[in-house]
């Protein structure tokens, strides 16, 4: 897998800086024009109640009301800056979201792939919220704080211990809602990850009547889900309502204090700056009331944060190397052993060793659990060994680049998993489609009678993991797309499952014909036609090879013995 070399998202926001930077700017502009209707009232007291004068209120009013103009327009320009920083943003991940959520879930099955995408479309929507601009124009609460301080003093400590109580309750809200909703996240992926896992096997939970019990357990998942969310979301409602009640007795509050200053002859310019601090207190509180009323949208966005940061940090990194030449076919398996676990020191597969020259057909058999599919996945580079080598040309196959290494390999997996689209695009691999290449291995395997049956041949579209495709049909396109562009070496695991005897007739002939023409085949089944042409066999069992030579001696060998040769 060729991974992009784009940033972490750490190293992706400083090219959202430029754009912050000017929404921070005009925030500050946007913070002093809310002064305004204080300056207005404070005009109109002084000059045109004193001086009667009507024209003196038609252009203070119109100065005003330019000014209201002029802060709505930086606000709509502030969000879609936000817009644009989100954009940015989204842009220069989205490849790198892909390709790591790509390698984690080869490396994972299990691994939440929606959950990622969930995360990533939290973080964005986040970066383009109300609440980062609130996070963004908190620091212009100080603003405020300095112009009250200005009026008198003792409004000043008041406001500010206003301010110290509701910062005590922001931090309140980071120290136990954060918990509450990591507990809740934790219950929502266990809970998409069960229901997407029972969803595909929907058949069978239907036919033997499982839906009940299935369902009982999916909610008791959901259940942890929306009992820690309910939790989060109740604390967080208290404490924007603290907040909201504190702003607005805070007002009260300064507004009765700056009455007695005036009654005490302290306060300059009398009622009109009673009315002014009053306000001005209140707009101290305003972006931390409103950061509390997000904070879980933030908090939210912290843990999508860290969980991203945390998969693009283990996202392998690309490799880079000299160009090498197109393979030839030859496959060395150097003493290779495997662990699940990498850190465990069960070894699944222990000391496989054997060397297949260009052309040669390996047959793979053994009891179920005897790793070998592993062995196949290990064989084309999908794993990497936990000791020793598998080689192709004497390179290592899993540190070769697979965009250069991928269109001399086939491989057809168990579950013959085909993808949205049409049947010519799963079999040219979602890649050009050479003309010359499709009629070589529609005509290999025989496929014009099963394009026939569909209305639109090889334009047909197959859907969503080809749900309508019979068993056979699903296995025929997987063969022809691992035989597409006559690849150097093939490894196929059980080939032949869905396969009616036509079709292993016509995987026989492809497997002799490519044979002739140097293709290296590694086959696990137990197919007797592939006995015939292959030069040699491996039987597994346990991890091990207790097996290995031409087929007609190794088969001897366990007549000899008295055992037999399992195939599953």
């Amino acid at each position: 897998m060729m991974l992009s070399q784009l940033q972490t998202i750490k190293q992706t926001l400083p090219l959202l800086w430029p754009i912050w930077r000017k929404v921070f700017v005009f925030g500050f502009f946007t913070s002093l024009m809310v002064l305004a209707p204080s300056w207005y009232m404070l005009e109109v007291y002084d000059r045109v109640i004193n001086s009667r004068n009507i024209t003196t209120l038609a252009m203070l009013t119109v100065l005003v009301t330019f000014i209201y103009v002029v802060m709505e327009a930086l606000e709509w320009q502030r969000r879609k800056m936000l817009q644009a920083a989100a954009k940015t943003f989204e842009q220069s991940l989205q490849a790198k979201l892909f390709e790591s959520s790509f390698a984690a879930k080869l490396s994972n099955p299990a691994f939440p792939i929606q959950q990622v995408f969930s995360d990533f479309s939290s973080l964005k929507n986040t970066l383009n919220s109300s609440a980062f601009l609130g996070l963004m124009d908190a620091p212009f609460c100080l603003i405020f704080l300095v112009v009250v301080f200005l009026i008198h003093p003792v409004l000043g400590v008041l406001t500010l211990l206003g301010l110290a109580i509701q910062l005590f309750i922001t931090l309140n809200n980071q120290l136990h809602i954060e918990p509450q909703m990591k507990l809740a996240n934790e219950h929502a992926i266990e809970s998409q990850r069960y229901f997407s896992s029972v969803t595909q096997h929907s058949d069978v939970v239907t036919v033997m009547d499982m839906l009940a019990p299935i369902q009982q357990k999916w909610l008791q998942s959901q259940h942890g889900f929306l009992w820690n969310q309910a939790q989060a979301s109740e604390l967080a409602g208290k404490n924007a309502a603290i907040s909201k009640f504190l702003q607005t007795l805070q007002s009260s509050v300064i507004l009765g204090v700056a009455c007695y200053l005036v009654i005490a002859g302290e306060l300059l310019n009398g009622g009109a700056m009673m009315i002014v601090a009053s306000i001005l207190a209140a707009r101290v509180l305003a972006p931390l009331v409103q950061l509390v009323s997000h904070w879980k949208m933030l908090v939210q966005a912290r843990a999508s944060y860290i969980r991203l940061e945390s998969l693009f940090a283990k996202a392998e990194k690309p490799v880079t190397g000299m160009t090498l030449p197109a393979p030839s076919g030859e496959v060395t398996v150097d003493n290779v052993s495997y662990a699940v676990d990498s850190l465990s020191q069960a070894l699944f597969i222990r000391n496989v060793q054997l060397q297949l020259a260009p052309g040669n057909v390996l047959v793979i058999a053994g009891a179920s659990a005897s790793g070998k599919t592993t062995l196949g996945k290990l064989l084309v580079g999908l794993l990497p060994p936990t000791s020793g080598r598998v080689r192709l040309d004497g390179v290592d196959v899993y540190a070769w680049n697979k965009q250069s290494l991928g269109p001399h390999i086939g491989y057809l997996s168990q579950e013959v998993d085909l993808f949205d689209g049409t049947i010519a695009e799963n079999i040219c691999r979602f890649g050009a489609h050479h003309e010359q290449a499709m009629h070589d291995v529609v005509t290999l395997l025989g496929l014009n009678e099963l394009l026939s049956r569909f209305p639109n041949g090889l334009d047909t579209v197959i859907g969503r993991e080809a749900a309508y495709l019979s068993g056979g049909e699903r296995q025929l396109i997987g063969l022809a797309r691992a035989l597409y562009g006559a690849p150097k070496v093939v490894v196929l695991d059980e080939p032949n499952a869905n396969l009616d005897t036509a079709g292993e007739k016509a995987l026989y002939h492809a497997i002799a014909s490519m044979k002739q023409q140097g293709t290296t085949f590694v086959v696990i089944s137990h197919l007797q036609h592939i006995l015939s042409v292959a030069d040699w066999m491996l039987v597994m069992m346990q991890g091990q090879m207790i097996r290995f030579g031409k087929p007609k001696e190794v088969l001897a060998s366990f007549q000899t013995s008295g055992g037999k040769v399992a195939s599953k």
